[in-house]
């Protein structure tokens, strides 16, 4: 997934000092859309956008860390309006 590490810290810089992962996860699916699209469609599953999302949460973490965010876990509603758990970062 590190293949995703420019997408994700680009969004980083556009969504704020405090963001959550379902939110984090919609600026790339948004700045990225082929490539979101593509990626979603190599997942054999049932469920290719929660095992996509899980695999960019995890590199979102990693991301999130390197720059100095502090992660804490929460819950919003995610791309299907559901309210799911995600990780809650804010700067340290």
């Amino acid at each position: 997934m590190e293949e995703w590490d420019s997408a994700i810290e680009e969004a980083i810089s556009v969504v704020g000092a405090t963001f959550d992962s379902h939110r984090l996860i919609q600026e790339i699916a948004h700045r990225n859309q082929r490539r979101y699209v593509q990626a979603l469609a190599a997942i054999n599953s049932d469920v290719p956008f929660q095992v996509l999302h899980s695999r960019l949460g995890r590199r979102i973490k990693v991301i999130a860390d390197r720059l100095g965010f502090v992660g804490e876990e929460s819950r919003s509603a995610d791309m299907f309006a559901q309210n799911s758990e995600c990780m809650k970062y804010s700067r340290r």
